[in-house]
């Protein structure tokens, strides 16, 4: 199944915030702010999970920037933990790449899907204790 994603939203304020202000940088930063906004704006995550590996995609607009296929061998753990009150994520540790976190996605679906990839493919799982009690008294089963 493939999930899609969007930049966080902070990214995009905190530019807009500092966009005014851009008339006391020199030239390049008055140029630089709105590039780098708009690319933020059309930036996308995308992960599709397969049974023995997936793929994460980092595009700007239709452009593909940033695609890597992981396998279980890849792979060192993946690490659950949570962000906020009630935001479940997941951090998968890479051997020889960059880690990565699926806070973007906003799916509690994926999560389970990531744990569900890991236990079939034998990869280490760690929760912190924060998502412990997350999985306690918010998953309904």
């Amino acid at each position: 199944m493939t999930y899609s994603g969007r930049a966080p939203i902070y990214i995009i304020s905190s530019l807009l915030v500092v966009m005014p202000f851009s008339a006391n940088f020199n030239r390049f930063f008055q140029l630089l702010i709105p590039i780098a906004l708009v690319l933020i704006i059309y930036l996308r995550f995308h992960l599709t999970l397969t049974s023995h590996q997936f793929e994460y995609k980092i595009t700007i607009s239709n452009i593909t920037i940033y695609r890597k296929i992981f396998t279980s061998e890849n792979i060192k753990k993946i690490k659950f933990g949570r962000i906020g009150w009630t935001t479940k994520n997941a951090v998968v540790k890479v051997r020889g790449g960059f880690n990565f976190s699926v806070a973007y996605f906003n799916s509690e679906q994926l999560i389970r899907e990531l744990e569900e990839f890991a236990l079939a493919n034998h990869i280490e799982i760690q929760k912190t204790r924060d998502y412990q009690l997350l999985e306690k008294y918010y998953t309904h089963s």
